[in-house]
């Protein structure tokens, strides 16, 4: 396949590269290649590439961002999708777009199917949910991936910055109230693979498997694994205490989408995929 990423200068993005490039032919679009935002420069470039997959990881995703620049939000994250998406209808080009367990509110006792109710709490939340809608709107041919708490090597997040933050002499904060079942983006870009090779559509989930789990979990696990590397104390804190701009939801676990009939597999257990992060050999018992 010819497989065109967009937003393939972030943390996804370069491991979607890394992922596909190994199996298919692939076009990587940085924002200076193509602003999404941009009707003409999308036809452009679709006129040109030809593409039978396009996979877009452009998004706007400073949360607390967000709050202050609404206007940005809802351009990056409903206006532009929808954009692609229609591109991507005219030419029958199967379109992977990224989402985000923000479109929920974080009420819900047990992990969010794909089809419960969203009820985002945040500008971000709502521009994301905004972009699946406007996708479904006017494309048949895409599929809705959502991921949490994604983190991998590059990226900006705190549980991207683990191993640096952990191995630094000082405190780290770890908020100890809000829970989830994080996304390695390396996981997650295998699990993309899967989606546009078997031509997965509709709204699914990848997130890695393992029990719920706090950003104090998260950072307490990370530092069992650094050993003596960890140089960090953890201090546990709330969501409140933080007082951010954006809210967050407190418990936006979702359900992972595996179903062996479209091979679409079951994501290991994060702990692991975070020991392979941070380079120390899982312990097996």
């Amino acid at each position: 396949m010819k497989v065109l990423i967009t937003g393939a200068g972030g943390l996804l993005g370069r491991c979607v590269i890394a992922e596909f490039a190994r199996h298919h032919s692939v076009v990587d679009l940085v924002r200076a290649d193509l602003d999404i935002s941009d009707a003409a420069a999308i036809v452009e470039i679709f006129d040109r590439e030809k593409s039978d997959v396009v996979i877009n990881c452009a998004a706007m995703t400073n949360v607390d961002a967000c709050e202050t620049d609404r206007d940005g939000a809802f351009r990056d994250n409903a206006d532009s999708p929808g954009r692609l998406a229609k591109a991507c209808s005219n030419a029958r080009a199967h379109l992977i777009h990224v989402s985000t367990d923000y479109i929920f509110d974080g009420t819900k006792d047990g992990p969010y199917a794909v089809d419960d109710t969203p009820n985002p709490i945040s500008v971000y939340g709502a521009s994301k949910l905004a972009g699946e809608e406007a996708i479904r709107s006017v494309s048949r041919h895409h599929a809705i991936v959502r991921v949490a708490g994604l983190f991998g090597s590059g990226g900006k997040n705190f549980a991207s910055k683990a191993y640096d933050l952990l191995t630094t002499p000082g405190t780290v904060k770890g908020i100890s109230d809000n829970h989830i079942l994080p996304s390695y983006a390396a996981d997650v870009a295998f699990y993309l693979r899967m989606v546009a090779e078997n031509r997965v559509g509709g709204t699914i989930h990848a997130v890695n498997a393992g029990p719920p789990c706090s950003w104090l979990d998260f950072a307490t696990h990370a530092k069992s694994l650094l050993g003596d590397r960890a140089k960090a104390e953890i201090v546990p804190v709330t969501e409140a205490e933080l007082n951010r701009p954006a809210k967050r939801p407190m418990r936006s676990v979702l359900a992972h989408t595996a179903d062996p009939a479209r091979n679409l597999p079951a994501l290991r257990d994060w702990r692991e995929a975070l020991a392979e992060f941070l380079g120390t050999p899982q312990t097996k018992n």
